[in-house]
């Protein structure tokens, strides 16, 4: 809704009260990201620091917000965005859930009037409150005349419900001359009175269809479709890891068959290899190939010396390739000698 309504602002001002992690549930960071700046104001350390990291640009400021400055006690439930410097709503966190865990920290406190000094004579578009219970003492700290955003968006249920509370604190607003133009459930949009014919007509309708919204992937209506995301991805890493090992072990096993024919195969040659060296054709045919091999040697010297011109051997001791005539000769011989065998 911020932005079908500021959608002509470039680059826009925040103040965002109570801001909590710069992605969860964050409602500047989509404004953020299109190149808008802004204040926020979070007491919690861990999350001052997240934001300090992740908004360059911004002003983190680490206090609370309260109708005083000074110091106030905090109560902080870690990793949610319940803690609160209202006691009762603290005791009424705890009752909710005896797991609960809670420590309670010393905290500075500034006012809204203390920001309008920070920010100067800046215009801001947007004004965000959301500080579990204690919304009536944000804004009586709040000088109107000084610091006039052109939205206010105010946390309006009880915390952790959904019963409405802002009969507490909108006659604050109204005083200030805002009016109230949209409600989503949990917060309530109001806008300055000299900005309402310009703000007023993006809330005649809730979001739809033609805003092209996205939701996060932190949004928790998005939870359930994460965690059923989550259960697809891990069943597909089982199944292709489960495959990934089948046919590793068949790699592994085809490798040790092959390995073991080759061998087969190598004892074979070897055998076969010995068995022609010692036969008695081989030994019989072994002079006869001595002297074809110098027949051989002798007639490529003569070649050599009457043909000087001719290209010499690549290496000295290498023998010329034999003839076909010679190579039919010399397998008669090879078939007379076996036939000659005991």
């Amino acid at each position: 809704m911020l932005h079908r309504a500021l959608a002509s602002v470039e680059r826009g001002f925040y103040i965002d009260i109570g801001a909590q992690h710069p992605e969860i549930d964050s409602v500047s960071q989509a404004f953020y990201d299109r190149g808008w700046r802004g204040v926020h104001v979070e007491p919690v350390a861990g999350y001052a620091a997240m934001l300090r990291e992740a908004r360059t640009g911004d002003v983190v400021i680490e206090a609370a917000v309260s109708n005083e400055a000074g110091e106030v006690t905090l109560a902080v439930f870690p990793e949610t965005g319940l803690s609160t410097v209202v006691e009762r709503v603290a005791t009424a966190h705890v009752s909710q859930d005896s797991s609960a865990t809670m420590r309670e920290v010393v905290v500075p406190a500034v006012t809204l009037a203390m920001l309008a000094d920070e920010i100067g004579e800046r215009e801001v578009h947007w004004l965000k409150i959301d500080v579990e219970g204690h919304e009536k003492a944000v804004l009586e700290g709040w000088d109107p005349s000084r610091l006039r955003p052109w939205i206010c968006l105010i946390e309006a249920t009880a915390p952790n419900s959904i019963v409405s509370n802002h009969e507490e604190w909108e006659h604050l607003l109204l005083e200030a001359e805002y009016e109230h133009v949209y409600s989503d459930g949990l917060n309530r949009f109001y806008v300055a009175s000299e900005k309402a014919a310009l703000l007023r007509p993006a809330f005649e309708v809730p979001p739809n269809v033609f805003d092209e919204f996205q939701l996060g992937e932190h949004v928790g209506m998005c939870r359930e479709l994460v965690v059923r995301h989550e259960r697809r991805l891990s069943a597909q890493r089982k199944h292709y890891e489960a495959e990934l090992l089948d046919l590793s072990e068949s790699h592994h096993q085809m490798v040790k068959d092959f390995t073991h024919q080759l061998h087969t195969m190598q004892l074979h040659l070897n055998a076969a290899n010995q068995a022609l060296t010692t036969s008695l054709s081989w030994r019989l045919t072994a002079p006869l190939r001595k002297l074809v091999d110098l027949l051989l040697r002798l007639k490529g010297a003569v070649s050599s010396v009457t043909s000087p011109a001719a290209p010499a051997p690549s290496c000295a001791n290498a023998r010329p390739t034999r003839s076909p005539a010679t190579t039919a000769w010399l397998a008669r011989l090879d078939q007379h000698a076996d036939r000659a065998d005991p």
